[in-house]
């Protein structure tokens, strides 16, 4: 694209009531920064690529330069991925932060994506007249997609295929550690509500196809970026302040510091669940 087209990255604001959101809204623009960091380190890249190979071997776009739907899109890694391929990428989240940075790394490449921000639900759908608007809506580890309403929303914007990439179950040594300490045991049934979601969208879809990817990793860093990234991924208002949750983190991990890292082992087993609506 010549330099003069990037303009063409507007943000819209959906008007819809964000009073019950605010919380959530200011954990994920808490996380914004890393995100946009993350956009170019290799494995975030790979994850890209992976994802146009899926994409493009289960045949999940239709036509050259077709529309996309990438909701809950965080800094838009995904949707950035199919505007370099040529299709015509659109992004939606609660997180300004997060569209704000989408917008920096699309301005940065040249490429036009469509930004909106606002909670993804039936009644943004409606608001936006998202209906059968796009011929490929997907969603990647979107929280509020274990809601059954909110997937059927997705399927409803998409006149052709939807992708959805979920947990259906976390192993994380550390964070559950912490989570543990400063919530009570980590109570969310990632399998139930992945069951829950496979029955509904085995209902409404066809061709439905499920792909598990059970992913193992291994982080290493130092205790002090330990520290900020576990208080990234854990911190919410109602916790209390940031400052005081990263103290009590330092205090935590520090006894398992090894010359002065920390390691952390995860293993996530991933839901790839891509169906026809018609």
């Amino acid at each position: 694209h010549s330099r003069g087209y990037i303009m063409n990255n507007t943000i819209r604001e959906v008007s819809v009531d964000l009073e019950d959101w605010r919380d959530e809204q200011d954990a994920w623009n808490n996380r914004s920064t890393f995100f946009v960091e993350l956009h170019n380190r290799e494995d975030r890249k790979a994850q890209v690529t992976n994802f146009i190979s899926f994409v493009k071997e289960e045949n999940l776009l239709p036509l050259a330069g077709a529309s996309v739907l990438d909701v809950g899109c965080g800094v838009c890694d995904y949707a950035l991925g199919l505007a370099r391929e040529g299709y015509k990428a659109t992004g939606i989240d609660l997180s300004d932060g997060m569209i704000r940075g989408a917008k920096q790394l699309a301005d940065r490449e040249g490429l036009d994506v469509s930004l909106y921000i606002a909670p993804w639900s039936d009644e943004t759908r409606i608001k936006l007249k998202w209906d059968k608007t796009f011929d490929f809506a997907y969603s990647f580890f979107c929280p509020v997609m274990y809601d059954v309403d909110n997937i059927r929303a997705m399927h409803d914007t998409s006149r052709n295929t939807c992708l959805w990439v979920a947990f259906s179950e976390r192993h994380d040594e550390i964070v559950d550690m912490l989570s543990d300490h400063f919530f009570g045991r980590d109570a969310f049934p990632w399998h139930d509500k992945m069951e829950e979601s496979l029955a509904a969208i085995h209902e409404m879809g066809h061709n439905v196809k499920v792909t598990y990817k059970t992913v193992p990793e291994t982080e290493v860093m130092s205790l002090d970026k330990a520290v900020e990234y576990f208080t990234m991924r854990l911190h919410n208002n109602g916790w209390g302040t940031m400052d005081a949750m990263k103290e009590e983190i330092r205090n935590l991990i520090e006894p398992l510091a090894v010359n002065g890292e920390i390691t952390n082992s995860t293993v996530d087993k991933v839901a790839w669940v891509t169906w026809s609506v018609q």
